[in-house]
């Protein structure tokens, strides 16, 4: 599902400057060098260095419930996912049209969903770093974007590969060499190449992680599809407090038939729509936590085999029930192509 991409190596130039003889000629190099830092900050001279945006924080929730089908409510998570963890979260706050660094974690439905794992999958905090290296070596803004680009290009590069993931020096250097010539010596080049190589280490843990509780969860299956959703808003209501800008979505790839917390499916018999709302409004009693900033995106909802007309009464019940807690923007998609 996810191909490794090929790594494309270029060769390392090595610079060796011998400074041998006359102090004259010592002189004329210090001058050059000062000339050259000079034309470098004049860039940014006047100029306040572009901020980084706003951070997109994501939670998924996945559904491992006997009502719904796993392997079709994973490939509607996929194109979600392969962005993240390939190394586009990163984002861009260098070009013309500032990108958003992006965070992702996994939780699941299970029968009891408090004790399934909530897998980080990547972090906005290895975007931060970055930025702080960078704004901290004065580059100009050219050198800023050629450095960011060549960091992003070589996170998509070395991401699963096994031999570089296993030696963190073999893959600082691959790093550094596929960064070319920049505006920093390759031994400053080291520092932001190890972040990215940590980064790609961690999400190929993470994801072998997801891939393994999703073949063998080891934990009793079920549908406590609230569990999961109060789960999740906890988390996002965390990263809120973290980074107050933090743009926050909360994706759900269930049929959302609860049958643990909630026992929809009886509940439901029988009642006409204005009473499924009450019901929910009535479930969900007052939000602790302020989640009017919280986008929920409901994906792969009909991959389910319970039955069309309870699908609609769920949905229904969910749509007044995240009303309540202060949620107003939900959508549903059939996978999230283009999210």
């Amino acid at each position: 599902m996810f191909n490794k991409n090929s790594v494309k190596a270029f060769k390392n130039n090595a610079f060796r400057a011998v400074i041998v003889g006359l102090s004259g000629a010592a002189l004329v190099m210090s001058l050059s060098a000062c000339s050259l830092a000079s034309s470098i900050k004049s860039v940014y001279e006047g100029q306040p260095f572009p901020q980084m945006p706003a951070p997109e924080v994501a939670t998924y929730v996945l559904d491992l419930s006997g009502s719904t089908y796993p392997t079709a409510q994973l490939d509607a998570l996929g194109s979600g996912i392969n962005d993240f963890i390939a190394g586009q979260s990163l984002g861009n706050p260098f070009t013309k049209s500032p990108v958003a660094p992006r965070g992702l974690s996994i939780q699941f439905v299970t029968k009891n969903s408090a004790q399934a794992p909530r897998i980080l999958l990547v972090s906005t905090k290895t975007s931060q770093s970055l930025y702080e290296y960078i704004k901290e070596k004065d580059l100009n803004l050219e050198g800023s974007l050629q450095l960011w680009n060549g960091l992003v290009n070589a996170r998509t590069q070395i991401w699963q590969d096994s031999a570089l993931e296993a030696n963190q020096a073999d893959c600082v250097n691959k790093v550094v060499e596929m960064l070319g010539r920049q505006q920093l010596l390759p031994d400053a080049l080291k520092i932001p190449a190890g972040i990215i190589c940590q980064d790609a280490k961690q999400t190929a843990t993470s994801f072998k992680r997801l891939q393994d509780f999703v073949a063998n969860p080891g934990i009793e299956m079920g549908s406590d599809v609230k569990g999961a959703i109060e789960a999740s808003l906890k988390n996002l209501a965390t990263a809120k407090v973290e980074n107050p800008s933090a743009r926050l979505t909360l994706v759900i790839a269930s049929d959302m038939v609860d049958e643990v917390s909630l026992t929809l499916p009886r509940r439901l018999t029988g009642v006409d729509s204005k009473d499924v709302c009450q019901m929910a409004v009535q479930d969900a009693g007052n939000a602790v936590n302020d989640y009017s900033s919280v986008n929920v995106v409901i994906v792969g909802a009909r991959n389910s085999k319970v039955n069309t007309k309870t699908l609609d009464q769920v949905q229904a019940y969910w749509t007044c029930y995240l009303n309540q807690i202060g949620i107003t923007n939900v959508t549903e998609q059939s996978d999230l192509s283009g999210f």
